[in-house]
């Protein structure tokens, strides 16, 4: 268990759904999943101990990203959204459950959405890939590095401690491996197509769970105008922009986002 002024959280390997996952958990109340996007996760966030002040949360680390173990199957999004369903299942969680999924994440939590309407109660999509863009194109991981990927995703680094804290500054050598780790098991899962689907846009016609939808206006990843899709194919979707915001909202703006990710869950 790890505790600190701010955060107590426990952070183990946990072997479930065929696969060694390192696993953070927090909180109290009713279970909340946390899909992490394609950058991985450095830590527990601020962010999720806002968050567990009304929920006991959940953030695996996905196979192949963290210290996950990654099973040679596993190359594409909707593998990846196979094993979620399993994880969800031999975790114990109840169903139907709460979750947020981020970027990739997001795009995970959406395909589930459209095959199982009784796995989650309701649904946060946080700047979900899976689509592409109306306008402008979505950033590529690939043809830059780690570090540019992190400096892409934010608005305003100065006004992120969080930013500071796990990106801007000199990584030791574990560090920058478990960047390149991540990017390696990204690029296998969203190579081709390029961080979209043939397939999702008419299958989210069909999703069936309230859905909230998050974005920074200033999303220099993927732009802010393909929340506009989403709402649009989702039924009954909402939406929620960030002013002064990039592709993180729950590091750049963390109080803001717990609250109206609380609001919305209930």
């Amino acid at each position: 268990m790890t505790t600190t002024a701010k955060a107590t959280f426990t952070e183990e390997i946990v072997q479930t759904a065929g696969v060694q996952v390192q696993l953070r958990k927090g909180g109290q109340g009713e279970p909340l999943l946390v899909i992490p996007s394609e950058l991985g996760v450095p830590s527990w966030l601020n962010a999720h101990q806002e968050l567990a002040s009304n929920f006991t949360v959940y953030v695996p680390s996905l196979p192949g990203f963290g210290l996950s173990s990654r099973p040679d199957w596993i190359t594409n999004v909707r593998d990846m959204a196979a094993w979620v369903t399993w994880f969800v299942r031999d975790m114990g969680l109840p169903q139907p459950l709460n979750v947020i999924g981020f970027s990739m994440g997001g795009w995970i939590a959406a395909e589930i959405a459209t095959m199982n309407s009784s796995i989650f109660k309701k649904m946060v999509l946080v700047s979900p890939g899976g689509l592409k863009p109306p306008e402008g194109e979505t950033w590529d991981y690939f043809v830059n590095s780690g570090k540019e990927a992190f400096e892409q995703a934010f608005h305003d680094q100065t006004q992120a401690p969080e930013y500071a804290q796990y990106y801007g500054k000199e990584w030791e050598p574990e560090e920058a491996e478990q960047v390149e780790i991540n990017r390696e098991m990204a690029a296998r899962i969203l190579w081709k197509p390029y961080m979209k689907s043939h397939t999702l846009a008419p299958l989210l016609g069909g999703v069936d769970t309230e859905t909230l939808l998050v974005w920074g206006r200033e999303d220099r990843i993927i732009p802010a105008n393909t929340c506009q899709l989403f709402e649009s194919a989702i039924k009954g979707a909402k939406s929620h922009i960030f002013d002064g915001c990039g592709h993180m909202p729950e590091m750049e703006k963390p109080l803001e986002f717990a609250a109206v990710v609380s609001k919305f869950l209930g």
